[in-house]
């Protein structure tokens, strides 16, 4: 197997050499050829001409195949040469300058101006024209001047005369021959012709004829119009390319030199060697100029290409970040939902426990126990989703005119009845302090800032509540005598999952986000949120600054003190998950509720049109029918019945959608027992 492996490797070798050596066997033969068609034009020395195109194919070889076609030029010179009029010395002195000049040529061109992809921005181009253009071009006269007139084939005194046009035919060679042949090897695809394949042939015709009429007509090319030629130039500058407008060049640069050798075109002179001098001159402008102008285009052309793909990009980037955003809106939807359902049965089932006498001693401690763990569940799940659609902008606030200290007085009301703050001592101040604002989330706001508190404040310690009214403002404070706040931390409270540092036993609990969820609710509605605090084990006090309003003309919509007592309510559930609806029920009739069920939407239209209860408790996601159509063939009956929505979904369009149908209270499970009772007051 090495043996066959080693095989192939040699076999694969000598086909790369013979591949390499009739590469340059080929190259040879090119420069040859198109050497002696350059003396064909000699005129001031039998080795000088003015017309020079192997300079091009020189260099475009060094530049394309490296450094290893440097012998097939230093051959096709010296044959050159040699089969024309020179000595072997002379001949050798010259493909030496010939060599160097395309080797110096190439080598600068590929450090400076970008090797083959010279043509292809302005600022490389006219590196390319000074460095292989002119620079190197020198070498070549230099010394091949040199070695006629050292063996004696060439008078010192015709020195400058030979050398000029030596130099001025290989500079006219790099720059229109080199082009060509890189451009065309590089960017060998027909793609864009065929793509416009009409105009591609009329700018040849054009091209041809304007060449043709400008300087090999018997009448028009006595005048003086080869600015003629510029105009195709520049349309295959703007329309095509580099490569096309190079190509263009070397046509008309064809063209000219045989209608000027005969005697034709704007630049006859008495002299062809002068006449073809001021024909290159000529070409080397327009090439400079036109291959200038379409790399200016096309380096335009490729920034909006760049830009266009970036924007496309960008716009499919956003696409797919939309799209995510709505996956994770819609998963957390129903992972809210999904989690709320079973809290809501495990609180109604807690509730039905303590209501009913049975929860007694270590019984009494284990509802205590799943009704704490239920409530932090259930606001945790609240927070992160709040905090999510408030990051992203997709809370809408339902403002109206609220009595903050109303809001206060409620929250306060609801953490007593739950227990929560009886290992505290709260001193309460409240004042009227009347605010545009949305009742649920200002209640957020409120309960966040109490909890904060309660969580924070040793048992014993004291929170004072107070609200005011200070000028333009309505101002809320929550004080306590608590933990405090580090001062490396005071800056840092209101970002999302700041906590100062934890113990391992985590006493206090939480993510982090109950403050960040303030803060950002507080800013929604115009105000502000302060923290200060003295220093660790020194407390904090948090103030809320809202916009006041009149409080004449009121709506009436605030937080009302909890009844302690409710009359018995004819209350239908319509609710498909059969632990929620139980838990629910057991909990309302040991209320003293007259209660009744349906687990469809189907059954609870029928149920609620026939029996015409006080309230019906609605879940949105039912079978058959959702609970917003339920909610509009209700009322469309006109039982007269009010709808409460109590749901898993909790989205700002979920809520929407409910007000539209109808509903005219949304609750998100697990429901507080005492907002519910409130509700059925």
């Amino acid at each position: 197997m090495e043996q066959a492996v080693s095989a192939a490797e040699t076999d694969t070798s000598k086909s790369a050499r013979l591949q390499q050596a009739l590469a340059l066997a080929a190259l040879v033969v090119l420069y040859f050829v198109a050497g002696r068609l350059g003396l064909y034009f000699a005129s001031v020395h039998a080795s000088a001409s003015a017309v020079w195109p192997p300079t091009g194919i020189a260099l475009a070889a060094l530049l394309l195949f490296g450094r290893r076609a440097w012998p097939a030029v230093f051959i096709g010179a010296f044959l050159v040469n040699l089969t024309t009029s020179g000595s072997i010395a002379s001949s050798f002195g010259i493909a030496v300058g010939n060599t160097l000049e395309a080797t110096i040529g190439a080598s600068l061109v590929a450090r400076y101006a970008g090797g083959v992809r010279a043509f292809e921005r302005p600022r490389d181009f006219l590196r390319f024209v000074i460095l292989a253009g002119l620079v190197g071009t020198a070498v070549s006269a230099t010394i091949g001047v040199a070695s006629l007139v050292i063996v004696g084939e060439a008078a010192w005194a015709a020195f400058g005369p030979i050398w000029l046009t030596w130099w001025f035919g290989d500079a006219a060679g790099a720059l229109i021959v080199t082009p060509v042949l890189v451009l065309w090897s590089a960017h060998g695809s027909f793609t864009a012709l065929r793509a416009r394949l009409f105009e591609a042939v009329l700018l040849l015709i054009v091209v041809v004829a304007t060449g043709a009429l400008v300087f090999a007509h018997a009448e028009l090319s006595r005048h003086p119009l080869p600015f003629l030629c510029i105009p195709p130039l520049i349309w295959a500058a703007f329309r095509f390319g580099p490569r096309e407008v190079a190509t263009s060049v070397l046509l008309l640069s064809a063209i000219a030199t045989w209608a000027t050798v005969r005697g034709l075109g704007p630049f006859t002179t008495g002299g062809d060697d002068q006449s073809l001098l001021l024909l290159q001159a000529f070409m080397v402008t327009i090439v400079v100029l036109t291959m200038s102008v379409a790399g200016l285009v096309w380096e335009r052309k490729a920034v909006e290409h760049e830009r266009s793909a970036l924007l496309e990009r960008e716009r499919a980037a956003r696409a797919e970040a939309e799209w995510a955003s709505h996956a994770k809106d819609e998963f957390l939807a129903m992972l809210s939902h999904e989690l709320r359902n079973p809290l809501a049965a495990i609180g109604s089932a807690a509730q039905v426990l303590s209501a009913s006498g049975a929860a007694q001693g270590v019984a009494g401690r284990a509802v205590d126990i799943v009704n704490r763990p239920t409530r932090h569940l259930s606001r945790l799940i609240d927070d992160l989703l709040d905090v999510a659609r408030l990051s992203s902008g997709k809370i809408l606030l339902a403002k109206e005119k609220l009595n903050l200290g109303d809001i206060v007085d409620g929250c306060l009301a609801l953490m007593r009845s739950s227990g929560r703050l009886d290992q505290h001592r709260v001193d309460v101040d409240i004042a009227s302090a009347w605010v545009l604002g949305d009742l649920a989330r200002l209640t957020q706001v409120v309960d966040n800032l109490l909890t904060n508190a309660v969580k924070y404040t040793p048992p014993g310690g004291r929170i004072d509540v107070r609200t005011s009214n200070e000028d333009d403002e309505v101002v809320l404070r929550v004080r306590d005598d608590g933990s405090g706040i580090a001062p490396e931390l005071l800056p840092h409270v209101f970002e999302l999952f700041t906590q100062g540092p934890r113990t391992l036993d985590r006493a206090q609990g939480g993510l982090g986000l109950g403050l960040a969820l303030a803060q950002r609710l507080v800013v929604a509605h115009g105000g502000r949120i302060v923290a200060s605090s003295p220093g660790p084990s020194r407390g904090s006090t948090f103030t809320v600054y809202l916009p006041r309003v009149d409080a004449t003309e009121l709506t009436g919509s605030s937080v009302e003190a909890c009844a302690s007592g409710v009359a018995p309510r004819r209350i239908l559930i319509i609710e498909d998950n059969d632990d929620a609806r139980e838990a629910l029920r057991l909990q309302l009739q040991a209320a003293g509720h007259e209660v009744h069920e349906a687990d469809s939407g189907i059954e609870g239209v029928e149920m609620a049109v026939r029996m015409k209860p006080d309230f019906v408790l609605l879940d949105i996601g039912l079978p058959g029918l959702d609970g917003y159509q339920v909610a509009e063939r209700i009322n469309a009956a006109g039982g007269g019945s009010r709808l409460i929505a109590i749901t898993g979904y909790g989205q700002p369009a979920d809520r929407e959608r409910a007000r539209d149908a109808g509903i005219e209270r949304y609750l998100v499970k697990p429901v507080d027992a005492v907002e519910l009772a409130h509700l059925l007051t």
